[in-house]
């Protein structure tokens, strides 16, 4: 596989964004039987005119979605639209829409997106060699759903994130071809030649004194940990609860929990809303019952310093598939680490430039919640919605 990126700034003109960036992809990229675009574009950009324009310029299907902030090879670009081609003759791309997800059944909504992204002449038995997901924002589910229903479908890696904005939650799309969605997912598989390789890192500073078992939770609901109410396990840390936004509230404190069976990486959970009357908390991701939590404060070297191993993990990974030609590295990190970083947003932005190697491209998103297996083998694959986790997949 091949891959080339193009950015642009023009966010007023549409047409004229899609021009320059399909310029810049055939001035870099000699396109092969199929191919693909991934967009990510800031929130006020017409992203369905942009996608459907690019569509007739390249002769390609583009999905993709509105982010925070996008990455491509010189760094973190804001007020941007950052465009990776992906090109093959031994690899096929079959993107796919759900059906809107509000109003029940979206498990097998969100199952049967990922089954229409096969080639109608796949073989029973058959998956994928790698999935891409673009998710929507706002959904009342878990963010677990993404990662579950495709275990009901495919024993295949998952790499995506969910849609962002500037933090009004109001404006974040996902795309495909010249259509915008709200509440739908856009996923695409990746048929083919194509040998994934991943890197997930969380940042683990920590209260350690406030450590306690989740002892009554339902989803992404939790109403105890230990013997306290959650509300009143926040309070024991000396955190403000009574906000009226607790996600922005509560991003530089994200809950770490651990499972001391099954898979061994912790998973870094957001706090999306409070219940006074049930002394609850929700979460965008699911908390299981019997796992440890703590909650955890981030700083900006935490934040660095997990981008950079990450990244490098990945490159090594990436150097013990013998026999097999690198292109990409897509990357999604979470808007709680922009957002940690503050005046110096950028941070992630340039390790990834400068340790960014010659024969490879990049691209990536800032996203409310990141989708990366912790497990990927032949034999196994566990894939795991995340938060305030920076994610990376080689292909």
């Amino acid at each position: 596989m091949k891959s080339a990126v193009a950015t642009t700034f023009e966010l007023d003109n549409p047409l004229d964004a899609a021009r320059q960036l399909a310029a810049s992809i055939r001035g870099k990229l000699v396109l092969e039987k199929h191919s693909l675009g991934l967009l990510f574009c800031d929130a006020d950009l017409d992203g369905a005119s942009v996608t459907a324009a690019l569509k007739d310029l390249l002769e390609m299907e583009v999905a993709g979605m509105t982010t925070l902030a996008a990455l491509d090879p010189d760094g973190r670009q804001t007020t941007a639209a950052v465009l990776l081609v992906l090109t093959a003759d031994d690899c096929r791309f079959f993107p796919a829409a759900s059906a809107p997800l509000p109003g029940g059944g979206h498990e097998e909504k969100i199952a049967e997106a990922y089954r229409q992204s096969a080639p109608p002449d796949a073989a029973p038995g058959r998956n994928p060699g790698l999935m891409f997901a673009f998710c929507p924002c706002g959904m009342s589910f878990s963010g677990d759903s993404y990662t579950s229903a495709l275990a009901t479908v495919y024993g295949t890696p998952l790499i995506g994130g969910v849609a962002s904005d500037d933090y009004d939650f109001e404006r974040a799309r996902v795309f495909l071809s010249g259509r915008e969605y709200k509440d739908s997912l856009v996923s695409v598989g990746i048929w083919g030649q194509v040998r994934p390789v991943f890197s997930l890192r969380h940042v683990t500073s920590r209260f350690a004194e406030r450590i306690r078992r989740v002892t009554k939770a339902e989803g992404n609901t939790v109403y105890t940990v230990g013997e306290e109410t959650f509300v009143r396990y926040l309070e024991g840390f000396g955190l403000k609860v009574d906000v009226p936004d607790p996600l922005l509230a509560f991003t530089s404190y994200p809950m770490m929990l651990t499972r001391e069976e099954g898979d061994e990486t912790p998973l870094m959970r957001h706090i999306s809303g409070l219940d006074f009357s049930q002394g609850s908390g929700s979460f965008l991701g699911d908390v299981p019952v019997g796992a440890l939590a703590n909650i955890c404060l981030i700083s900006k070297d935490d934040i660095t310093a997990a981008c950079r191993d990450s990244l490098q993990a990945l490159l090594e990974k990436a150097e013990r598939q013998n026999g097999f030609a690198y292109s990409t590295i897509l990357c999604i990190s979470c808007c709680g680490r922009a957002m940690i970083l503050g005046a110096d947003s950028g941070a992630e932005g340039r390790i990834l430039s400068g340790m960014l190697p010659a024969h490879l491209t990049l691209a990536g998103a800032y996203c409310l919640g990141e989708l990366c297996p912790t497990l990927h083998r032949e034999e196994k694959v566990l894939n795991r919605f995340h938060n305030c986790s920076i994610a990376f997949c080689m292909f």
